[in-house]
């Protein structure tokens, strides 16, 4: 539903600065909605079975790792209705791509689990960044290129706006499942440095402070 109002509404692009507006949008929407979920349900993924885990000793980053499983899950399922469209619209990707692509959503991946070390504790001791963290996603999704092309802006604030590490990951996702091309291949290599940093310290953190947790339920 969300695509089908923002595709009538923003449908002049597809004749505009976007090649192939629908793949384009669809896209941007279905990788936004992974980061939103995986962010979300990695940040509840202690609170909820907090009743399991004063009755049962298991290693908590079971937990979080099931809580991120379900945003895989809806990414999948996504990505097959995605697949569907392509059977009706012009995409190019190679296997080379492809592998391009599954990297991009390894990088994502890797950053959401990260983040979640530190949001799912956290959040335990202030069950108010539920709701902050609501909002700031859904600025994320307006400062996201997603349906609107990046070329659309003015050149100052496309520098702002590529700031934004989603936007070079949907905008190099595009590029290689859409367009077939391998682009912000430097930028997407810092990512993954970035991601494999972050889920470094966050599982270090998480270690070192998960046991303290039982107090506050």
């Amino acid at each position: 539903m969300t695509f089908m109002v923002l595709y009538i509404v923003f449908s002049k692009f597809k004749g505009g600065w976007v090649e192939n507006y629908q793949m384009y949008l669809l896209l941007g929407i279905i990788l936004y909605t992974f980061v939103n979920e995986g962010i979300i349900f990695g940040m509840n993924g202690i609170l909820q079975i907090a009743h399991i885990i004063l009755k049962v000793n298991f290693p908590r980053e079971i937990a979080l790792a099931s809580s991120l499983i379900m945003a895989v899950i809806n990414l999948t399922i996504n990505l097959f209705i995605l697949a569907l469209f392509g059977l009706f619209n012009p995409v190019s990707p190679t296997l080379v791509t492809l592998g391009y692509f599954i990297l991009i959503i390894g990088v994502i991946f890797a950053l959401i689990y990260g983040i979640s070390f530190f949001t799912s504790l956290i959040l335990v001791n202030l069950r108010d960044l539920q709701h902050i963290a609501e909002l700031i996603m859904q600025l994320l999704f307006y400062a996201t290129p997603i349906f609107y092309p990046i070329e659309s802006l003015p050149e100052y604030i496309q520098k702002i706006v590529k700031l934004n590490p989603l936007t070079v990951l949907i905008q190099a996702a595009r590029e290689a499942l859409i367009y077939g091309n391998i682009k912000y291949l430097n930028e997407v290599g810092l990512l993954l440095f970035v991601s494999i940093l972050l889920f470094f310290l966050g599982s270090l953190y998480f270690k070192n402070n998960v046991k303290r947790i039982a107090e506050k339920f």
